[in-house]
């Protein structure tokens, strides 16, 4: 795995922090709507739509980090002349695994951002009713 990790090139820091931001403003918004009974403000519903888009953020340093990996194993191909279909295809799958990754990312944040929104919502409509 570490070497894996190792393979994705300069992309793995922007995507590492997109996921661990991820988790931790969903850890942080869900403990606060579902246990600290925090008000459903415009404040809570701003940390909660940040999880949304270090997703995006995730997907989009994905295609990114496979566009630059494509480039270079183009440049790679044109100077070498010709290359070995196992190198070529091994260069690809690597490419193809940071958006993938940038991927999975963003369905992880979608569905943070899906619950955490519906329960924002649902707090919002109790406090809603108790007003009036």
């Amino acid at each position: 795995m570490g070497a894996l990790f190792s393979d994705l090139g300069f992309i793995r820091w922007p995507m590492t922090f997109s996921l661990l931001a991820v988790i931790a403003l969903s850890a942080w918004s869900g403990w606060r709507l579902l246990f600290a009974g925090a008000p459903a403000d415009m404040r809570q519903k701003a940390w909660i739509d940040a999880i949304l888009f270090w997703g995006g953020f995730a997907v989009v340093s994905g295609f990114l980090g496979t566009l630059v990996r494509v480039i270079v194993a183009a440049q790679r191909i044109e100077a070498s002349g010709a290359i070995e279909t196992v190198l070529l295809w091994g260069g690809i799958k690597v490419a193809l695994l940071i958006s993938a990754l940038g991927v999975m990312i963003l369905a992880l944040a979608a569905l943070s951002w899906f619950v955490l929104q519906l329960r924002w919502q649902l707090l919002a409509a109790e406090e809603g009713a108790a007003r009036a």
